[in-house]
């Protein structure tokens, strides 16, 4: 005689077979992908304003608190400020330290075709790579 499947084993494959619904918790859906969220993305005269900024100041690319008041003109938050910037630095700047240690900041060429994008003028010769 073989024993019979307890109540407790029949439980345990049931909770298996349902463990994949419970990983669908939080905001992924199952059947679209994401949540339809807005992503409170920066307005493009926003962004114009940060790479004009970014063109007087690419040798350290790091708005004082005084500037973050000046550039904020659609009130993005600060988080948002200060990763839009961390990215840009990440992205379309290349560090350096000179003889003496200091680190400096070069654009490199998509920090330049962001700016053509953008329709802003290069107030300077762009350094070949």
């Amino acid at each position: 005689m073989s024993p019979s499947p307890s109540k407790t084993s029949e439980n345990t494959s049931d909770s298996d077979s349902n463990q994949g619904s419970d990983l669908l918790v939080g905001p992924f859906k199952a059947e679209g992908g994401w949540k339809n969220q807005p992503r409170n993305s920066i307005s493009r005269k926003q962004k114009k304003l940060f790479y004009m900024w970014l063109l007087e100041n690419t040798q350290f690319p790091f708005p004082t608190e005084n500037e973050r008041v000046y550039l904020d003109i659609d009130h993005v938050s600060e988080k948002q400020f200060k990763y839009w910037f961390a990215n840009i630095r990440c992205r379309q700047f290349t560090k350096h330290r000179d003889s003496e240690g200091n680190l400096y900041f070069a654009p490199n060429a998509k920090f330049y075709e962001s700016c053509f994008r953008m329709g802003l003028v290069i107030p300077h010769a762009i350094p070949a790579d």
